[in-house]
């Protein structure tokens, strides 16, 4: 699947760069987020590496994964980040991006865990997705989610290990 979405791509195929998008950026999102910490820079990042994605398509080799292509260009585009920020990556922050390396080499189990999260997550009620997500994806704390939600904070916290049961 991964050499097809990567043809296409080759050929200026729009649609298949919206798939490739509303396939990966989630986990891309993810990745990126442990590093920058805050949200509106976690997006700009993963924008970067899409975009860095669609300027560099015609040199993409159909028989290297697309999730490992993703990845590389998402460590490249921290350390830019990082860079931007005079930031230092830690020495964990170093090792954790080092093992990417060797994780996505055969990324068969990590693709298939992001797979199941993202599974997961459809099958809970839109209200209480959105509790999670801004929780534990967004950082936000269990009164910002009640403010915006409409609700108590203990609720919120309901609503939360619901979910994680």
């Amino acid at each position: 699947m991964s050499a097809n979405l990567i043809i296409r791509l080759r050929e200026d195929d729009e649609s298949c760069f919206r798939e490739i998008y509303d396939l990966y950026a989630f986990k891309v999102y993810c990745f990126v987020k442990k590093y920058t910490k805050q949200s509106a820079d976690a997006e700009d990042v993963t924008q970067n590496v899409f975009i860095h994605l669609w300027n560099y398509r015609n040199k993409l080799n159909p028989e290297v994964a697309l999730e490992s292509v993703l990845f590389k260009s998402s460590k490249q585009e921290i350390s830019k980040w990082c860079q931007k920020q005079n930031r230092i990556l830690t020495t964990e922050e170093k090792q954790i991006i080092s093992e990417m390396d060797i994780t996505y080499g055969s990324d068969e189990v990590l693709d298939s865990r992001f797979e199941q999260i993202e599974l997961l997550l459809r099958q809970i009620p839109e209200k209480r997705r959105k509790i999670f997500t801004l929780h534990k994806f967004e950082e936000h704390s269990y009164k910002e989610i009640a403010s915006e939600m409409n609700m108590t904070p203990g609720a919120v916290a309901n609503q939360i290990s619901k979910t994680l049961q």
